[in-house]
């Protein structure tokens, strides 16, 4: 069924997220490239505060070391979200954001370089940067007095020299008043063209789930109209997940249907091209190349991966598969993935042409942790 709409994303008063956010870097004349520097932030709650804490990954190995102090950031609740390649991050709560520059091995200074309060009428839900390192996105959404959802997304320009923010205070998305869809969180893929969004539509007797998408003007930050993308029907189990090159979607009676986003192309899996594209989905994720597709299956209690071969409009069978169901983030150039688990980070090297994991560590956790990802220069 065709929805129209934004969803709100009902999330705490507090609920910080962190952005990591890359800046072009023009290299020296005659200098040699230096090597990429995989980063995994940690953020925990400590008290009526949170630490924030930094790893350089080998992503050959997947061995994780710590490096700088842990810094100590300004909300009890810390939800780190990544973004880009270079030195600045933006941790921000519901009504303010503090800009942190960082060293060469993402490690952010101890003080903030800039404190700006939102200002809004509502309380900002989500707060993201474009990849391409110009502009950044403060989301409002709530809820009438009809139980109607709504939303604003309001535009900020960055200083590509300092990584600080402007508000602009231009409206660039409106929403709703609308009584059955919600949408929300948003993301962006690779490349920033798309401002990616889940829909949930919950009126009576329908119920889908999937991404919707504004496109981005890279040159002023404009975004345009809403565009539907991919879905599924939520009373049928399965799930969804999108990418710049890729989308999936799968429901337990009909396998997985894949997307090229280029080209149009699709792949229909079901269980006699791969067994585990015939089982229950209990999410969806795809790397940020879109050239795999990460099945948390509930039959089994682990996760498939599945490597698209578009020359043969085939899945290929990764021989690796990652213990139960938890939350994967990965790293910006797919290089490595890192599963959450309840008492531990198990960290993968993956080969992003076949979908095999080369090597695994882990690192121990305890309590609430949100994670962040960066590829840094």
């Amino acid at each position: 069924m065709k929805h129209r709409g934004l969803q709100i994303v009902c999330t705490p008063m507090l609920v910080v997220a962190l952005m990591i956010l890359t800046f072009l870097v023009g290299p020296a004349s005659g200098s040699a490239s230096a090597s990429p520097v995989e980063v995994l932030y940690l953020a925990q709650p400590q008290a009526s505060k949170a630490s924030l804490a930094t790893y350089d990954v080998n992503p050959v190995t997947g061995v994780a070391v710590k490096v700088g102090a842990t810094i100590t950031v300004p909300s009890s609740s810390v939800a780190p979200v990544s973004i880009g390649t270079n030195h600045v991050i933006y941790v921000w709560n519901g009504t303010e954001v503090w800009t942190y520059v960082t060293n060469s091995e993402g490690v952010p200074n101890k003080l903030p370089s800039q404190h700006l309060n939102f200002g809004f009428g509502y309380t900002v839900n989500t707060f993201l940067a474009n990849p391409n390192g110009k502009f950044a996105y403060a989301a409002q959404t709530w809820f009438d007095s009809r139980f109607n959802a709504n939303a604003e997304i309001v535009l900020f320009t960055i200083d590509q020299s300092t990584g600080k923010l402007s508000n602009t205070n231009k409206v660039v998305a409106r929403y709703g008043p609308d009584g059955i869809t919600t949408l929300g969180p948003f993301t962006f893929g690779k490349r920033g063209s798309k401002l990616y969004a889940v829909f949930d539509v919950f009126g009576a007797h329908v119920c889908s789930v999937g991404y919707d998408y504004y496109p981005v003007n890279q040159t002023n930050g404009q975004l345009g109209s809403l565009i539907g993308s991919v879905g599924y029907d939520c009373e049928s189990a399965g799930g969804v997940a999108v990418s710049d090159e890729t989308t999936a979607s799968a429901q337990a009676c009909c396998g997985v249907g894949i997307t090229r986003v280029a080209t149009g192309q699709s792949i229909s899996c079901g269980p006699a091209m791969q067994t585990f594209c015939g089982d229950w989905a209990f999410w969806l994720s795809l790397d940020p190349g879109g050239q795999n597709l990460f099945f948390a299956d509930r039959n089994t209690s682990q996760i498939s991966i599945g490597h698209m071969d578009w020359t043969n409009s085939t899945v290929v069978l990764s021989p690796s598969t990652i213990p139960g169901a938890p939350p994967l983030y990965f790293s910006p150039d797919s290089k490595l993935v890192y599963a959450v688990n309840a008492t531990d980070i198990a960290i993968y090297a993956l080969q992003s042409s076949s979908g095999k994991l080369t090597a695994s560590t882990s690192l121990p956790r305890s309590g609430n942790v949100s994670v962040a990802t960066a590829t840094l220069h």
